[in-house]
């Protein structure tokens, strides 16, 4: 349950980063997504449901501050979530490179996902300098963030899940029985 409480509280931090503070220090017209981190990284991290659970928040607030349409970027980051879920399997606590590499395809996902969604049915077809110049650097630029609230999230794990200390003598007593 601490869990669930401390990762509503950092959406609602990242989110609120990310609509206030991020537009001010955007690069090349764009900003990092803090909340395709945090989905990425809670899927990655815990599991598929736990990323259900934050992709869904996520993209409740996304869609309630930005979209006309509620719905869009709610499936967008619980399909994130989900995906990440699923590749929990490959999650090591030391190994950074796997968890860069999920917010990077996460991030270059969404970006399709919310083209297709917002522009392509709009018969919107320049998906290439979409590509170029908006998802790229946006993924980017998620990356380099991702670095640092990625290590945060597995930090505070440690703090509110310490891992708990197996005796000796009772490992010794299992395997003598």
């Amino acid at each position: 349950m601490k869990r669930f409480i401390s990762m509503f509280f950092l959406i609602v931090i990242g989110f609120l980063l990310q609509t206030t503070v991020f537009p001010h220090i955007q690069l090349l017209n764009v900003i990092p997504n803090l909340l395709i981190v945090l989905t990425a990284a809670s899927g990655f991290m815990w599991g598929r449901k736990f990323g259900l659970f934050t992709g869904f928040l996520c993209g409740g607030l996304m869609d309630c501050m930005y979209n006309d349409v509620i719905g869009i970027c709610i499936f967008i980051f619980v399909v994130i979530g989900y995906i990440n879920g699923i590749a929990n399997k490959l999650y090591f606590e030391d190994d950074l490179s796997i968890p860069l590499a999920a917010i990077a395809i996460s991030d270059l996902l969404y970006g399709i996902l919310y083209y297709i969604c917002m522009f392509l049915m709009r018969g919107r077809l320049n998906m290439i300098s979409y590509f170029l110049n908006i998802m790229v650097p946006e993924a980017i630029y998620t990356i380099i963030f991702g670095i640092f609230i990625y290590k945060f999230i597995h930090w505070l794990d440690g703090k509110l899940y310490p891992p708990e200390e197996v005796s000796l003598d009772h490992e010794e007593n299992k395997l003598f029985s």
